[in-house]
């Protein structure tokens, strides 16, 4: 139970670009590697538009339920490494999913803060971590889609291992043309 209290019904697509995380190093670790995912002849495709900081990606095959997910990234400067990656869906039952990549290296007992704007705020705890981070996953919460499609910027924080906070910052430019398309192409 990380972000809302009935988990059940939608889960993002998994990203198809994470990758090895570092442990132990006071700044944040990558999330994820950002070399784009090679082509499975024959399989489903998966296609991107972009909206600003915000990514739109649908799946050809027409059976996945839901075929289309926003993906947010955090890079470095020179895109080579991923600190967070943020994903969301949208459900049958017009709920929403979201799941949140976070590196290895913080404090999972102290949970995540995610913030938006100066009004929306919420703690949410992790779901699981592998070897290559620590996810939160659930329904968005009530007060944080709205929050979302009017704020221009929100911030992820973190308590490292060694007890210094590490501030992630979420660009929400192109998130509302984003999840507007979304929902139009989930149906």
């Amino acid at each position: 139970m990380a972000f809302g209290a009935d988990n059940s019904g939608v889960t993002p697509q998994p990203d198809p670009q994470k990758g090895a995380a570092e442990p132990g190093n006071s700044n944040p670790a990558p999330a994820a590697s950002s070399s784009p995912p090679a082509a499975q002849p024959g399989g489903p495709q998966i296609t991107e538009q972009k909206f600003e900081a915000w990514t739109l990606q649908c799946s050809t095959d027409k059976s996945m339920k839901p075929p289309c997910q926003i993906v947010y990234r955090l890079t470095s400067p020179d895109q080579k490494q991923v600190f967070m990656v943020i994903s969301m869906a949208r459900s049958a039952e017009n709920k929403i999913g979201m799941q949140m990549a976070l590196p290895l290296g913080f404090s999972v007992q102290a949970g995540v803060k995610i913030a938006f704007g100066g009004k929306y705020s919420t703690m949410a705890k992790v779901s699981r971590c592998t070897t290559q981070g620590c996810l939160v996953e659930g329904l968005c919460p009530p007060g944080m889609l709205d929050a979302l499609t009017k704020e221009k910027s929100g911030k992820v924080s973190i308590r490292m291992m060694q007890g210094n906070m590490a501030e992630l910052p979420i660009s929400l430019g192109g998130f509302n043309a984003a999840y507007s398309a979304m929902i139009a192409n989930n149906g």
